[in-house]
């Protein structure tokens, strides 16, 4: 009973895990988008760490420092193309990145163990997660993986409907993790994809005009 237990907590806190979220930030001028950035983190009463182009020790020490005190952890990354800013925090409740400057992208994950939020800090810190392809990843991934591993299997001449469909299946798998790249090593370590929202801010421009006095 004892061992049955043990491991039904295992699983259970394997399948629940904390939630991060982690949102990049396109900047002109980074001093501009600190300013929301941090109106918005104390305006929920956050406590928040900041680094300056941290290196990604520094990045995935100071995740740890983090990581006990919430439910919910927050990476938030700015970047003007040549400098990065980062600011990690954690709490009990989702944190709302409305009033947040519009970002490149977002992306949230499951992360099941410490060790895993270790690996995904990491991951961030050496640039390894950006661009169009993690926006689509798991449509595009797919497609990729399945049409690649259907024109391998064509070339290689297999009597058997089953073990050529069982050859297709395992190519796709092999392309899959190669093309899912990192997602598919973080979650090994305990960290999923569970989400890959579009960034829905709108961006208003108000024009102001200056009233004119007429003379008298």
């Amino acid at each position: 009973m004892e061992l049955k237990a043990k491991v039904e907590g295992i699983i259970a806190g394997w399948m629940d895990g904390k939630r991060c979220t982690y949102a990049r930030v396109r900047c002109e001028i980074l001093s501009d988008c600190t300013r929301s950035v941090e109106r918005a983190l104390r305006s929920m009463g956050l406590r928040f760490i900041r680094l300056t182009d941290p290196d990604q020790y520094l990045l995935v020490s100071s995740g740890e420092d983090i990581y006990d005190r919430g439910k919910f952890l927050t990476v938030i990354e700015l970047t003007d193309g040549l400098s990065r800013l980062f600011y990690l925090t954690a709490s009990d409740v989702p944190v709302s990145l409305k009033e947040l400057p519009h970002p490149e992208f977002v992306l949230a994950f499951r992360v099941k163990r410490k060790e895993g939020f270790r690996a995904l800090l990491n991951v961030i810190g050496r640039k390894r997660i950006g661009g169009i392809r993690h926006k689509h990843r798991s449509l595009l991934n797919f497609l990729i993986s399945f049409v690649g591993s259907l024109l391998l299997s064509s070339t290689i001449n297999i009597e058997g409907y089953w073990v050529q469909a069982t050859l297709m299946l395992l190519l796709a798998l092999i392309i899959f993790i190669v093309l899912d790249y990192p997602f598919s090593m973080l979650y090994i370590k305990g960290v999923e994809v569970i989400q890959n929202p579009e960034p829905s801010t709108k961006v208003f421009i108000i024009k102001v005009k200056r009233a004119e006095k007429k003379g008298s």
